[in-house]
């Protein structure tokens, strides 16, 4: 992984050692009981590789290893559901499970994120104009010239940007805003909190598989960031956490 993305190597790379004071630790309450599909920090989770093997090489995130462990933890609400994210520390990379369940805790999404780009804007006007940033556009591309489509929509805020020679729009929606909090321990002693504008693309890869894109401008203690992370869909079924 590059120089950059601090917080996520800050939210694998911290130690937390439960034995150390058990005594205190015996009075509070985990943070992270009664989760979906049982994950917890320092818990590990096993992914199956089939759906990066049926993949191949067009595929942008790669195979995390077969067994991960989790370093910590995040939340939000969204509507009617709550989003939860488990940071993995995995063989070479950083990755992000992030998991949407309803107000029962039954998953409705499961996918996998890792990183894949990170820019510090001189323009913020360029990725957060409320007439035509970047983040929201209908189509997103990558440097290596791969275009993934808007997935998230609304059509009450959709706002027409241009159109071409031939009448085709191009259109923009608002990125989607959400404030995270991430536990750094299973007692919620040590607390990141993350503030996101961000919007979600996607693209066949082929027949057998979709990627995600995860578009957001990031705003954390250690300054603001436009983060490019790249996914896939999950069976929630198909996991196995130890």
């Amino acid at each position: 992984m590059a120089g950059t993305w601090k917080l996520l190597r800050k939210v694998t790379e911290k130690k937390y050692d439960e034995l150390k004071d058990s005594y205190r630790t015996s009075k509070l309450e985990r943070v992270d009981k009664d989760l979906p599909l049982g994950l917890r920090i320092n818990g590990m989770i096993e992914v199956p590789e089939v759906d990066f093997i049926l993949g191949g090489n067009d595929l942008k995130i790669k195979y995390p290893g077969s067994s991960s462990i989790v370093k910590s933890y995040g939340m939000f609400p969204m509507g009617n559901v709550r989003v939860h994210r488990f940071y993995l520390d995995a063989t070479d990379n950083v990755y992000m499970l992030q998991i949407v369940a309803d107000e029962n805790n039954i998953v409705q999404e499961c996918k996998l994120f890792m990183p894949y780009d990170e820019v510090y804007p001189d323009d913020w006007d360029f990725w957060l104009s409320a007439h035509d940033g970047y983040i929201g556009l209908e189509i997103f591309q990558t440097k290596d010239q791969t275009q993934y489509f808007r997935v998230w929509d609304n059509d009450e805020s959709k706002t027409v940007v241009e159109e071409d020679a031939q009448g085709n729009q191009l259109t923009r929606i608002p990125p989607v805003p959400f404030t995270e909090k991430i536990y750094l321990d299973p007692y919620g002693e040590s607390v990141e909190t993350v503030e996101y504008d961000c919007m979600l693309y996607g693209r066949h890869v082929n027949e057998n598989v979709d990627e995600y894109l995860l578009l957001a401008a990031v705003n954390e203690k250690d300054g603001a960031s436009v983060q490019i992370m790249v996914g896939i869909a999950l069976e929630p079924s198909s996991l196995k956490v130890i």
